[in-house]
């Protein structure tokens, strides 16, 4: 039985005081969504410089207290700034707040430093579709700097540090625990990428997936996880909600297995690229991220493990049937037999010591696909 949040009050207020700091900052992979302040700093910043007369919702309780701090200082430079960003966005149709913002955010370190961690318009690391670095200039982060210390950010934040680790432990005790034993166990690999789970407490960003690439096919990943309903306190009221623990789960596996199809690139890719050539596949994800071979590929695997893990996870599971059936509707035509073969994967970890040992096996039953695909014999599954 998980404790009340009465009985962790205690503990959140302990934790809060002394010389560590004020809020606990998300973990690498610790699979817990936690409030991040470069991201509540962004997206203060942001709905400041949209100019909205009524910025109080989803969350008024929080908002309340961003406007009472931060509207002395919204003709702040860096506001003026921003402000001519975001126009010249909304000119094309544009919405930072959905994808750039918090981009930005997940490229600088923790408050007060706030130093990019990757090179300014360093674009050899970047080339995919989710690490954006388009505000990423000296310009952007020299007047963020100095608006975090004109606009007092620190103290804000110091006063809100309670309020933080009360969402923080929201989430800790009534969010659906991923078991990362389980994860750890069924790759037995060491992960290329560090995952962080963000709570954004604005709604800024909510959903987003967002990389930094390092050099070395190294990479820090995010998810923004913005509760779509507060309590008069400003408590997030559906941290258990079913889509957190999956959306973690998905992001998380990708640091296992983007690796591996990496690794075996040059046999996968004219298989991959057979399968998107046929009209029936291209037709299902041409709108979507993953409409390249190489995006394909990635995704096949993770979304074939998802299901593994699923399977084996009673608060998350519905049907194995029901699963494979919605990657099916989602075009990937191939994931019941992808699914079978980790099966046996599964069965067999004497023989096979991690999911690197196996992929000779994958590449061969993807092939096979392929081959049946151009050859007009593969049995598509119903829709």
């Amino acid at each position: 039985m998980q404790p009340s949040m009465k009985s962790l009050l205690p503990i959140v207020i302990i934790g809060l005081i002394g010389p560590t700091p004020a809020i606990a900052q998300p973990d690498p992979n610790s699979l817990v969504p936690r409030v991040d302040e470069r991201v509540e700093l962004l997206s203060i910043a942001y709905t400041l410089a949209r100019r909205q007369p009524d910025p109080i919702r989803p969350n008024p309780t929080y908002a309340t207290a961003i406007a009472t701090h931060f509207r002395r200082y919204a003709n702040h430079p860096f506001i003026e700034y921003l402000v001519g960003i975001v126009d010249s966005a909304a000119k094309v149709g544009g919405d930072l707040g959905s994808w750039e913002i918090p981009s930005v955010a997940v490229h600088l370190s923790q408050p007060p430093s706030l130093e990019p961690l990757v090179p300014f318009h360093d674009t050899g690391a970047s080339a995919d579709s989710w690490d954006n670095r388009d505000l990423l200039t000296p310009q952007f982060v020299s007047l963020l700097k100095q608006f975090y210390v004109d606009a007092q950010a620190a103290a804000f934040f110091k006063s809100q540090a309670r309020y933080y680790g009360l969402v923080n432990a929201r989430y800790q005790t009534e969010g659906i625990r991923l078991n990362k034993a389980w994860l750890e166990q069924f790759f037995s690999i060491p992960t290329t990428e560090n995952y962080y789970a963000v709570i954004g407490l604005l709604g800024i960003g909510t959903g987003d997936y967002l990389r930094v690439n390092f050099p070395n096919n190294r990479r820090r990943t995010h998810t923004i996880l913005g509760s779509q309903s507060f309590d008069t306190d400003g408590m997030p009221t559906d941290p258990g909600n079913q889509m957190v623990a999956r959306s973690s789960l998905h992001e998380y596996i990708h640091a296992f297995t983007n690796q591996l199809v990496d690794q075996h690139i040059s046999q996968l890719q004219k298989p991959a690229e057979a399968i998107l050539a046929d009209p029936r596949v291209f037709g299902l994800v041409k709108d979507t991220f993953y409409n390249n071979w190489q995006f394909l590929l990635y995704e096949s695997l993770v979304r074939a493990c998802s299901i593994q893990y699923l399977m084996a996870d009673r608060e998350l599971a519905t049907s194995r049937e029901a699963e494979i059936a919605a990657q099916v509707k989602a075009g990937f035509v191939w994931m019941p037999g992808l699914v079978r073969e980790l099966d046996r994967y599964q069965q067999d970890r004497r023989t096979y010591h991690n999911l690197e040992a196996f992929m000779p096996t994958i590449n061969r039953y993807l092939t096979e696909v392929a081959a049946e695909i151009t050859a007009g014999t593969f049995a598509f599954p119903k829709r």
